[in-house]
């Protein structure tokens, strides 16, 4: 719960900030460059506090119910040793402090030190399965609309990050699933220049794109809690 509400919090501020920005660049020379461009930083901003979002929601579960997690990375350990030798496995135990605190929990899941992260929902899916117990793990089973939702924020961000023809050609697919499964999202759109169609308020739409992915981001979370 704690994990769910600092990231309202965090996405309730950024697009506040957001606001002030867009009014701050009303009757500029270049107003409307500005605006493309506050809308892209954004959403990509909006997309990075995501990703934070769900590794900091996973570790909280692990913590919570570490059993399956420490299984799942036991196993791994035990299936790199049988492939050196399987006769070590009678040799070696493998013990695990309790309580398993969130540091230990960190370097269990990535001794490198990066965040958990999936590049879709169903891959985030498969990686709740493996690491959480069955309650939690249900909570990243997603309806239809979620998930293509949660695979277009990840194909934007992607697509803001480094602008490539294949990063542009996967977000296009993933504005087509989404007409496929929810042909009423406001969402939907041809996309010419990433930051017009993120600026854009489709007619009917209580606000523009960009605000739009951040209150689904906001419906979303309280979903997974």
């Amino acid at each position: 719960a704690n994990v769910v509400s600092k990231f309202q919090k965090r996405i309730t501020a950024s697009l506040a900030l957001y606001d002030e920005l867009v009014l701050a660049v009303n009757q500029k020379k270049k107003q409307n460059s500005l605006e493309t461009m506050l809308a892209e930083q954004c959403v990509l901003g909006l997309a990075v506090l995501w990703e934070a979002f769900i590794h900091d929601l996973m570790i909280a579960y692990i913590e919570d119910r570490p059993e399956t997690c420490v299984e799942f990375h036991k196993g791994k350990v035990r299936q790199s040793i049988e492939a050196k030798g399987k006769v070590f496995l009678k040799w070696i135990r493998i013990d695990i402090p309790e309580p398993i605190d969130r540091d230990r929990i960190e370097q269990m899941v990535d001794p490198s030190g990066w965040n958990i992260t999936a590049e879709s929902a169903e891959a985030l899916a498969k990686k709740a399965s493996q690491l959480l117990s069955a309650p939690h793990a249900i909570k990243f089973s997603l309806v239809d609309t979620d998930r293509v939702f949660i695979d277009l924020l990840i194909a934007i961000r992607n697509y803001l990050g480094h602008r490539s023809s294949g990063a542009l050609k996967i977000m296009k697919q993933r504005l087509h699933d989404l007409l496929a499964v929810d042909p009423a999202s406001a969402l939907n759109g041809t996309v010419t220049t990433i930051g017009v169609y993120l600026k854009e308020q489709p007619r009917g739409a209580p606000a523009n794109r960009a605000k739009l992915i951040g209150n689904t981001l906001l419906a979303l979370s309280s979903k997974l809690l």
